[in-house]
């Protein structure tokens, strides 16, 4: 079936648009308030479906609304500056915003950790590296935005990920794709997580998770004590301590998570387990965090860097080598 725009084929609706931005378009701006004032934002329209990336936020994205309806979820901090390095490893929830897609790495996912003679924060410091912006528009075909985030420090690693978030024109799909590469003189072992945080009205009681998983695992006893209901997400509490559940994927294939509400909505993560073995499962109940997270992952742990190197799950990428990764997010509409 060929994409449409608003029940037209793509070259008849632009026939009748006097300008594309009427209904496609890309636009850049500057908050002017509150805690995020003076950070950048790439505002996406495709037809019916916004997107708002973050480019101070090594481009990744916030609030996705389609017709109107948000998918993701947004945290009480929004998404204010995060520095590099803080004092207890855990700034990073200090500045956890969510959104349709929080990455994490590029060096840690987990608990803060140490590495040999390197201390590395919870799940990172990839969000608090702003993105270069090298190109950013519409076309009657999609819709292209790519920036190069660099995670670099003197006499240490040295990576460059270079991102493309696509978006066909008329489809309801967005595609992260990212290369990694290393600029350094010495190997270094990447580690990366896509989070993808999931909200209401999307997420509510009686949402269903479905994933191609062998088996899936409880991280800790409050996870266990959830390890029944895994794919079912529970009614609203007063009180719902996180739970994590670790899914034992199929190796080298094409993998699709499906979240799907009960009214009929939908999205679809498709991702590579070549690349992506992980995959982490994470669900809150609770007043204000009301929250389903699907995270792909680059090593099927969620325990930080020395546990990986502990498993023997990092693998080393060597001077001007590159790693490709990517994610792709498609969105169903329920049927009128």
């Amino acid at each position: 079936m060929s994409a449409e725009l608003y029940g037209r084929p793509i070259d008849e609706a632009v026939a009748r648009l006097g300008s594309l931005a009427q209904a496609v378009s890309v636009e850049s701006s500057i908050r002017t308030d509150g805690p995020d004032a003076g950070s950048r934002r790439i505002h996406l329209v495709n037809g019916p479906i916004d997107v708002e990336l973050l480019p101070d936020r090594g481009l990744d994205i916030a609030q996705v609304r389609v017709g109107g309806v948000p998918l993701a979820w947004i945290s009480s901090t929004g998404f204010p500056p995060l520095s590099p390095g803080d004092a207890d490893g855990r700034g990073w929830l200090r500045g956890f915003g969510g959104g349709l897609l929080t990455t994490c790495g590029l060096l840690n996912v987990g608990p803060p950790a140490v590495d040999g003679d390197e201390e590395h924060p919870l799940h990172g410091r990839y969000s608090s590296i702003a993105a270069r912006v090298v190109r950013a528009e519409a076309t009657t075909h999609e819709l292209v935005v790519e920036a190069i985030v660099r995670e670099t420090t003197v006499f240490g690693a040295d990576l460059e990920l270079r991102r493309r978030i696509r978006m066909p024109v008329g489809e309801t799909v967005i595609r992260v794709e990212d290369v990694i590469v290393n600029r350094g003189a010495r190997d270094v072992e990447p580690m990366v997580l896509y989070h993808v945080n999931l909200g209401w009205p999307l997420v509510d009681e009686a949402t269903v998770l479905r994933t191609s998983a062998l088996a899936v695992h409880p991280r800790d006893a409050a996870a266990a004590a959830g390890i029944q209901t895994w794919d079912r997400f529970p009614p609203l509490a007063q009180e719902y301590a996180e739970q994590v559940f670790a899914h034992e994927l199929p190796k080298a294939q094409r993998a699709e998570v499906e979240v799907r509400s009960p009214t009929g909505m939908g999205v679809r993560l498709v991702f590579d387990t070549a690349v992506l073995p992980g995959l982490f499962q994470w669900r809150v109940a609770e007043r204000g965090h009301y929250v389903l997270g699907v995270e792909p992952a680059t090593a099927p742990t969620i325990l930080g860097r020395a546990a990986a190197r502990e498993q023997g799950l990092l693998t080393p990428l060597a001077p001007g080598e590159t790693l490709a990764l990517g994610l792709e997010i498609a969105i169903d509409l329920p049927e009128r």
